[in-house]
């Protein structure tokens, strides 16, 4: 029976909320990922990266890294801009097709695509970066500038600009597929 003035879909909600608050910790026990393991969900090679390469790069065939890497990091940072950012009320790990299908992901999610996706542009220095104060970014260097793109609001910083944000919050870890290097635990 319905209770007076609540849809079903309230009603769903309402139940669904209560499941998640019940099993949170085992939920969370099994969804917990270290600084490595978050590594390796960076993946160029994986076969919805490859087909999420073709769908978004199509204007720039033949892809030549030198010529298109700019324009296509941009349309790479625009499709992760897309994507809505959700707070889930427990640790859960979104693959990126349920990324691209529901166009939601937490930060370290999107952030995980988006650095997916520039190495698969070919960017050997492409990488998340982790704060001190657990902000978390993109980088590559291009042309021997710094670039740095923050994941949640898609803004894109170069040079002295990228540089000062780690000054103030300094790198705790950073990492891709070909690169991990922990500076240190708070």
């Amino acid at each position: 029976m319905e209770n007076a003035g609540s849809s079903e879909s309230e009603d769903k909600l309402k139940v669904y909320e209560l499941i998640l608050a019940r099993y949170k910790d085992h939920i969370e026990e099994n969804e917990h990922k270290s600084v490595s393991d978050l590594r390796s969900h960076i993946s160029p090679y994986n076969d919805f990266i490859k087909s999420l390469k073709e769908r978004l790069f199509s204007e720039f065939r033949p892809y030549e890294y030198e010529k298109n890497f700019p324009a296509a990091a941009r349309v790479a940072v625009d499709y992760v801009n897309g994507i809505k950012k959700v707070e889930l009320p427990v640790s859960f790990w979104l693959g990126f097709e349920t990324m691209d299908e529901f166009k939601v992901g937490d930060v370290i999610d999107k952030a995980l695509l988006l650095a997916s996706l520039l190495r698969a542009l070919e960017s050997p220095t492409a990488k998340v970066y982790i704060t001190k104060s657990r902000k978390i970014y993109i980088g590559y260097e291009w042309k021997g500038e710094q670039n740095l793109i923050n994941p949640e609001s898609g803004s894109m910083l170069s040079g002295e600009e990228a540089q000062a944000i780690f000054t103030s919050d300094p790198i705790v870890y950073a990492f891709s597929d070909l690169y991990f290097e922990n500076y240190g635990e708070e």
